[in-house]
């Protein structure tokens, strides 16, 4: 079962990115031999990226016992609400998209394929430290948003480790947030890099923050930003952005995942999109086992457990985090995007 948001377009988005994943995992499963000689069948529900609307639809699921398991959610607020009711009903959920570090130990029904803010933040500011040789941020965040929260923190506290400051908090949700008066802030308390620390739903207010800057002070972001807007809008004032992501298309030449999915889908595909995919390959594989609830999430937590996920090994902690690392991108002029820039695969050492 998929619970993702579609109702606002289902045409674009973070929900159609999401079911690309799902549906390529089951068409190479149904197409490769099944699970057991059985079909894997995937329900869709939208949950419009509301809590509230992502618990009830978890509510129905745990009742019904042909639901052997969920992908859920988009956002980090839906996946820590419905996953009370996963949780209580012993059903597993897996997310490819919510990393708020309140997620990590939650529930021993509650696993994600997407790294916890604790690596992205801990990759940012060893980069903005050792490679930037910048020592203080401001950071732009969304105080609504459990995901943006966390990723403040957390970075809060990893440029503290590296020997920085951030010198100022801004929240992007306030109805008086200004970024023209924010920025100067900023940089009057001595600030040399801006951290986005946004959601994806208020994205439109970080980029505002990326025009008024002009390229002045060094820009920082963790996935939320990572959008087809960001480039859209951001254009040149953006170049030079860096980026945390899970998985980057460039990142591993030697996957076979990126070729599959451009055949599919006629174009190349997001890091939501492979975390989908991972997330399936990882119920089917766990499926593949033991066919029952109960089975399924003994399976993922037991330590020979893994799948092949589209960059590589899918595996999972006690935790229900994935044991894996970030991929730092850089927005540079190019075509791939179709948009004029593009983000572009870099090390930590650039």
């Amino acid at each position: 079962m998929a619970t993702i948001p579609l109702a606002n377009n289902p045409n674009t988005g973070t929900g159609l990115e999401i079911l690309r994943g799902i549906a390529q995992a089951q068409e190479e499963i149904n197409s490769q031999g099944k699970i057991n000689g059985a079909y894997l069948k995937v329900g869709i529900a939208n949950d419009d990226d509301k809590p509230e609307i992502s618990k009830e639809i978890a509510s129905h699921l745990v009742k019904n016992p042909e639901v052997l398991g969920a992908i859920c959610c988009s956002s980090s607020n839906a996946t820590l609400t419905a996953g009370k009711v996963y949780d209580s009903g012993k059903l597993v959920a897996i997310s490819p998209n919510s990393s708020s570090v309140k997620i990590t130990n939650f529930s021993p029904y509650i696993f994600r394929t997407v790294p916890s803010h604790l690596i992205t933040t801990r990759t940012l500011a060893n980069y903005m430290v050792k490679n930037l040789q910048k020592k203080k941020a401001a950071v732009f965040f969304n105080s609504q948003s459990d995901y943006s929260q966390s990723l403040k923190s957390e970075f809060v506290a990893s440029i503290l480790l590296e020997g920085g400051e951030v010198s100022q908090e801004f929240d992007l949700s306030k109805a008086d947030f200004s970024a023209a008066s924010s920025v100067k802030q900023a940089t009057e308390q001595g600030a040399q890099v801006l951290m986005l620390a946004a959601n994806t739903g208020i994205v439109d207010k970080a980029l505002q923050v990326v025009q008024v800057n002009q390229q002045r002070l060094k820009l920082l972001a963790g996935n939320g930003v990572y959008t087809l807007k960001t480039l859209e809008i951001g254009r040149e004032q953006a170049v030079g952005m860096v980026l945390a992501v899970p998985w980057h298309i460039q990142g591993n030449p030697k996957s076979e995942f990126p070729k599959t999915s451009r055949k599919l889908w006629g174009a190349d595909v997001s890091w939501r999109t492979a975390l989908a995919y991972d997330a399936t390959k990882a119920l089917i594989a766990a499926l593949g086992k033991d066919p029952t609830r109960s089975g399924i999430q003994k399976t993922l937590v037991s330590p020979g457990f893994s799948a092949t996920g589209a960059g590589g090994e899918i595996r999972f902690l006690p935790s229900g985090d994935r044991n894996t690392s970030v991929q730092l991108v850089k927005i540079v002029p190019g075509s791939r995007s179709r948009t004029g820039y593009d983000f572009e695969p870099i090390s930590p050492r650039n």
